[in-house]
């Protein structure tokens, strides 16, 4: 498992929740993106393609299943 490449992140404050806005390339499934978040509540992980990305998260970790390599994959993750 490597990290995904990141094109763009903007940190974004909704709330009393933090936003985290993001555009990355994930080269291979297991692939991991640390968001600067300390707990993720929620995330989302919309490809391009429209191939389905799974994802689990671990306190600000979140780590990608995919097919394979999806570029330009917008990520929402929303936490604290």
């Amino acid at each position: 498992m490597a990290a995904v490449t990141q094109n763009s992140i903007e940190h974004v404050v909704q709330g009393n929740k933090r936003v985290i806005l993001a555009n990355v390339d994930i080269a291979a499934d297991e692939d991991t993106f640390v968001t600067g978040l300390r707990v993720i509540n929620h995330f989302t992980a919309t490809s391009v393609t429209n191939n389905a990305i799974g994802g689990t998260s671990s306190a600000g970790t979140i780590t990608f299943q995919t097919a394979g390599a999806e570029a330009g994959v917008t990520v929402r993750a929303e936490g604290y």
